[in-house]
């Protein structure tokens, strides 16, 4: 038996990380529509700031301001989902998988990494990479769910 009881066979990490690594990769998607609602808000921002003076008009600009900011988290957490499927892509062509305490060395060195953390894992560096990619969504849903608030108050004015 090639893998030990706790840990699958080389062969089957190197295929879970490049299945995670083409999950992360589907990232690109909602970072490329949350730019698009970054860019309109900040546009709208630019066009209505000078007309505040009623309160829907006040309400829409705080609204695309939390859309540009909703839009900021969600690119670092872009960002982050990015660098972690090139991880994982290592990690599938075997350039990293054998030695997960050398790449968490890595990232220490990098800054990218604390220094009390303990080893992980190659699962529990999944579930991590899932969780970005889930706030990564989630400020879209949010940065979306603001700019339709904003579109409504700008309606009623």
């Amino acid at each position: 038996m090639t893998g030990s009881p706790t840990r699958p066979p080389p062969s089957t990490e190197a295929a879970l990380a490049a299945t995670t690594a083409a999950l992360l990769d589907q990232g690109r998607i909602p970072d490329r529509l949350s730019q698009l609602l970054t860019v309109g808000a900040v546009l709208l921002l630019l066009f209505l700031g000078p007309l505040t003076g009623h309160d829907g008009m006040t309400t829409a600009v705080l609204l695309l301001a939390l859309s540009v900011l909703l839009g900021l988290i969600e690119l670092y957490f872009a960002f982050r989902v990015g660098f972690d499927a090139a991880l994982f892509r290592a990690l599938a062509a075997g350039t990293a998988l054998p030695n997960l305490p050398a790449l968490d060395a890595s990232l220490l060195r990098l800054g990218l990494r604390p220094a009390a953390a303990t080893p992980r894992p190659l699962e529990d560096r999944i579930d991590g990479a899932r969780k970005l990619l889930r706030r990564q969504v989630w400020c879209l849903v949010l940065q979306l769910a603001a700019m339709i608030a904003a579109a409504g108050f700008l309606a009623l004015e």
